[in-house]
């Protein structure tokens, strides 16, 4: 037997306020108590939405709800607030039907709040449909998920030269996509991504956007190994402003062992800039993962002393299921008069 839950009896029943009604009681008489009681009765429903909400999501089967939250502290020049709260994310996704997937994800301390509304029809592990507001199908740092990835920040390379990190909207945008993964004897051979986009966000959009076409294509010559590239670019543009981004990299997993790299070519207009990364990173426990990456960056291809390169390395410690900390240090050498300079970052993620 299953049963209902109406959120609208919970907020009639008298359950959520009697705490509240006691102690107000217990005030003596004529003192100022209204005020306070308002405010308990407001923290104790918006404790209980917080709490049980979750569990009744996952109670209906059809809905998954996780998140985390991520603090950061950096002494990277550049960087606007050296402690911040990073990110705190809500991701609500689940299959609507046994062919119909969505989902949707907010982040309530950086724009764009609203990152993903997306749904997928998957018509066979080869084809897949996707339409709404996602990733676009470049680099593959971008597209892991920030809980997922090895460092505690992308590569300089990826955040100023992968399509939607370099207009501050976090590698999103609107628009279809299509999808899949082509096997040779159950295993994975060739994986693609081909989709166009309108060059807008529901919300918080760049403010010059064109809509774009984008395509990834991704081989598997051993089950270990991938190795492949994207491409991205703009079409409607004015004149000496279209937008275009050529990318490659590999990866290479087996056991403990990760290495990935990358190189992204990108031209806006006349200006024309490169970056890449190299990642290394050896899992030696189920909660002990040190690294080392190396990335570059030249912002101008034709200008002299543009390029920067940075060496972080670090370790990443994962408590659990729910709790990642780690550190990352390292200098970053720049061309011309800067010279070199120091790098830290620190975080600690909390997830549900």
């Amino acid at each position: 037997m299953v049963q209902t839950f109406s959120w609208a009896e919970f907020w009639a029943t008298p359950s959520a306020t009697s705490w509240s009604c006691h102690r107000d009681r217990l005030r003596p008489k004529g003192s100022a108590s209204g005020l306070c009681t308002l405010v308990e009765v407001t923290l104790w429903k918006r404790l209980a939405l917080v709490l049980f909400f979750p569990v009744c999501l996952r109670a209906q089967g059809i809905f998954q709800i996780h998140g985390y939250i991520q603090g950061r502290f950096t002494d990277q020049k550049g960087t606007p607030d050296r402690l911040e709260i990073r990110r705190a994310r809500l991701i609500l996704s689940g299959d609507a039907f046994s062919n119909v997937s969505y989902t949707f994800q907010i982040d309530v301390v950086k724009e764009p709040f609203l990152m993903d509304v997306a749904l997928t029809w998957k018509f066979s592990r080869s084809l897949r449909l996707t339409g709404g507001q996602f990733k676009i199908p470049c680099s593959a740092e971008s597209l892991i998920s920030d809980n997922l990835n090895i460092p505690i920040a992308r590569a300089r390379a990826v955040n100023a030269l992968a399509p939607g990190r370099d207009t501050g909207v976090q590698g999103r945008d609107l628009g279809l996509q299509l999808a899949g993964t082509l096997c040779q004897r159950k295993s994975p051979l060739v994986e693609y991504a081909a989709g166009v986009f309108r060059g807008q966000t529901l919300v918080d959009a760049p403010s010059a956007h064109y809509p774009a076409t984008a395509g990834r294509v991704m081989v598997r010559p051993l089950l270990e190994l991938t190795v492949g590239g994207d491409w991205y670019g703009s079409f409607s543009a004015p004149a000496a402003k279209e937008k275009r981004r050529k990318e490659v990299e590999g990866s290479y997993k087996r056991g403990p062992i990760h290495v990935r790299a990358e190189q992204i070519w990108a031209r806006d207009g006349r200006l024309e800039r490169r970056g890449g990364y190299a990642l290394g990173a050896w899992r030696l426990s189920p909660h002990w993962e040190p690294l080392a990456r190396t990335d570059w960056l030249t912002t101008d291809i034709h200008k002299a002393n543009t390029t920067s390169i940075a060496y972080p390395a670090g370790r990443k410690c994962n408590w659990g299921k729910h709790v990642k900390v780690g550190a990352n240090a390292g200098a970053q050498h720049d061309q011309g008069s800067r010279g070199i300079s120091s790098l830290f970052l620190a975080q600690a993620m909390f997830g549900f």
